[in-house]
């Protein structure tokens, strides 16, 4: 049965979907990817390039559905490219002659394959320097993803009602994310192993069981779900990695293909943000107000955390003057729904002060704080719900959908944002405004969940831990808050290494965004 599922995704996806699992299958071969396209012009017919485990250089050109002689004719300059221009890349020697590979999750018909027997035996008869070509059909693919998931196929019944669950889900929704996670835990990464063959199987096996998992989300182009998915696989992948003792070298590659998915879903967020003039989904009757404003604070929060990683991975990046423009005709849309929206807004922040643009947020940071100290205030009636509450779950309770309604009375006179959004305040010298309200501040319960596994950053839900509360001080030192915002001695590194992840993550699982990880991130980048 899990045979069959895999056979209809990869039967109905395109060629963009089943590249990084057949990356994955590639690496589980003993290959080195030194090239991954982003299928863009100009790209001389490869669309991944390795180095196989004997040290001679592949490329393949992947394509979608079969092909027969009609399709063929088309893609036959790109193929030419393929095999006949030499690969340029700085690891490679251009003298050498590299290995073709024509790929298709399709059938490709006999007279195509003597049209390429014939090109094969032309070139070899007239001694020209040109790579063989090879083919792989959609029945070979489908070989090579089943078993390169191996033990990890889900056979528990539970397992695979789950997978079932998640690979039969509603492609225009959010993705359920503890159940992504879950589903992880039970199939792939359930076991600890120490052997170094079993770890890379389970890494290997993840990226697989996600990409063909995410069919529904493929099929309807709903790049955030491929975010999110990508996002919680490659936190898994990490949190499995330190659990396990295994250097970064052995599973480094599977993470780099996932984090490139997560930055490929984003960037196709951004392109699709760009071409509509609004935000609206579906029939405007019924999209307009909160859901809306729901929607522009998340898609703009999360281009905002795109732009802000290519601007802090290359010194040299030009700022989209067309995202800065989105972002500061709509903040007054940006909406507060629950504490789970402070990393959007968050980003937001960030991206603002990397563009220049101090004044506006520092504003918006403002609104952010007063906003969360007036509404969770001690005795009010509703507070902001913890960052625990999704905005799902938040419509849920506000349209009166869900049987179970959020007490709101329960977050007022505290908050899980607070500490960190105070520190945010520090770093800027915005002391007149902390001044002004740190009496309110005085009655306000910081919480904080603090782990007692620092890999468990990367999870949905931490079994072990301890749920800390405290009251600012009475009177505080300005010079003790100053050293307290920007000390970050004795911070976890697996923390530091992967700050590129955690802020993609947050948006995540919001609940993840403490003040530790919210300090390290707003550093990062700061004059």
């Amino acid at each position: 049965m899990i045979e069959r599922a895999i056979e209809n995704w990869l039967t109905s996806t395109n060629e963009r979907n089943y590249q990084t699992p057949f990356c994955q299958v590639l690496l589980s071969k003993g290959h080195r990817i030194i090239y991954v396209s982003s299928h863009r012009p100009m790209e001389q017919g490869k669309d991944i390039i390795t180095v196989d485990k004997v040290g001679e250089c592949c490329a393949y050109q992947l394509k979608t559905g079969g092909i027969d002689l009609k399709k063929w004719r088309e893609i036959l300059g790109e193929v030419k490219e393929l095999m006949e221009l030499p690969i340029v890349h700085p690891s490679v020697d251009k003298s050498k002659i590299h290995k073709s590979f024509l790929v298709a999750n399709g059938e490709i018909i006999d007279e195509v394959r003597i049209q390429i027997d014939q090109i094969n035996e032309d070139n070899k008869r007239k001694d020209r320097k040109y790579s063989y070509l090879d083919v792989i059909n959609g029945k070979t693919l489908l070989k090579e993803f089943i078993d390169a998931q191996g033990e990890f196929i889900p056979q528990e019944l539970e397992d695979f009602d789950l997978f079932l669950k998640l690979y039969l889900a509603d492609g225009a929704d959010f993705l359920p994310k503890k159940e992504y996670f879950e589903f992880l835990d039970k199939t792939v990464f359930a076991d600890v192993h120490r052997q170094k063959a079993n770890v890379m199987n389970a890494i290997s096996s993840s990226t697989i069981l996600v990409a063909y998992s995410l069919n529904p989300y493929q099929l309807k182009n709903n790049y955030y779900a491929l975010f999110e998915a990508w996002a919680c696989l490659a936190g898994s992948i990490v949190r499995y990695a330190q659990k396990s003792g295994f250097e970064k070298e052995g599973w480094q590659d599977s993470y780099n293909l996932a984090f490139s998915e997560i930055i490929r879903s984003l960037s196709l967020l951004k392109e699709e943000m760009l071409q509509r003039e609004d935000f609206l989904e579906g029939d405007w009757r019924g999209d307009g107000a909160l859901v809306y404003r729901a929607r522009a604070t998340i898609v703009l929060g999360s281009v905002a955390a795109l732009e802000v990683h290519f601007h802090l991975a290359d010194n040299s990046y030009a700022k989209d003057e067309r995202i800065l423009k989105k972002i500061k005709e709509n903040i007054p849309l940006l909406w507060l729904c629950g504490e789970s929206a402070f990393p959007y807004l968050f980003n937001i922040v960030k991206y603002l002060e990397l563009s220049g643009e101090q004044a506006i947020a520092q504003s918006l940071l403002n609104g952010i704080f007063i906003g969360t100290l007036n509404e969770n205030a001690p005795r009010k009636e509703e507070g902001l719900p913890s960052p625990y509450y999704g905005i799902s779950e938040i419509f849920e309770s506000l349209f009166r959908v869900s049987p179970e309604m959020i007490d709101l009375k329960q977050f007022s006179g505290s908050s899980y944002i607070l500490g960190a959004l105070i520190l945010m305040l520090a770093r800027r010298d915005a002391r007149k405004m902390l001044e002004d309200n740190w009496r309110k501040l005085t009655y306000m319960n910081l919480h904080e969940f603090r782990l007692d596994k620092e890999e468990d950053i990367f999870t949905w839900h931490a079994k072990e831990g301890t749920n800390h509360s405290e009251f600012p001080k009475q009177t505080q030192s300005w010079a003790e808050l100053q050293k307290e915002a920007g000390n970050f001695e004795g911070a976890p590194n697996l923390l530091i290494e992967h700050l590129d992840l955690l802020r993609f993550f947050i948006l995540v699982c919001p609940h993840r965004a403490n003040k530790l990880i919210i300090g390290l991130l707003d550093s990062s980048g700061m004059p």
